[in-house]
């Protein structure tokens, strides 16, 4: 090899290493991962984007029903939510969470009912005898991405309206 040429293979060795860099740096930019804890978005599988949910603070809600019984719980105004997700086998949500934190521990998936004009989540209901306090969690399933990011995956959900709950918020979503 004379000298043209190994000034030739450094050069393209610097321009591989350049385009590598760049292309990694555009990678993780597409990755699109959340800027704030606990803030729960959908990833569109097909363009790989995030869609933030419909976040509201808890509006809390109690109901006499008759002279024995009520009930309690919170809600939402409207019938739908306006993020809508086509149904599909597996749905993706991304979250940040605190390194260390396991998601399930901070986010509760449930189901609304549809009452009238809201979205509501009764979370006690009481008699004159009892009262009780309990509501069906839906699972999913976590998934590393990096330390402090995670994949939520919810497989075969129904249609219907949901939310993520955190302490502070409601992050809801149309499964139509």
């Amino acid at each position: 090899m004379n000298f043209t040429q190994i000034k030739y293979i450094k050069l393209m060795k610097a321009i591989l290493t350049v385009a590598l860099i760049f292309l990694s740096f555009f990678n993780l930019k597409a990755q699109n991962l959340p800027e704030f804890n606990d803030k729960p978005a959908y990833v569109d599988a097909k363009t790989k984007e995030l869609k933030e949910l419909e976040k509201s603070q808890y509006n809390t809600m109690a109901k006499a029903k008759g002279l024995s019984k009520a009930e309690a719980g919170f809600f939402l105004k409207g019938i739908s939510s306006p993020v809508k997700i086509a149904k599909q086998e597996e749905i993706k949500f991304v979250v940040k969470v605190t390194p260390g934190i396991d998601p399930t521990s901070v986010l509760d998936l449930v189901q609304f009912e549809i009452r009238k004009d809201q979205r509501v989540f009764i979370t006690t209901k009481a008699k004159t005898t009892s009262t009780s306090t309990s509501f069906e969690k839906i699972s999913y399933e976590v998934k590393k991405i990096k330390e402090g990011y995670y994949y939520l995956i919810i497989k075969n959900i129904g249609i219907g309206e949901y939310f993520f709950g955190s302490n502070d918020f409601m992050f809801a979503f149309a499964i139509e």
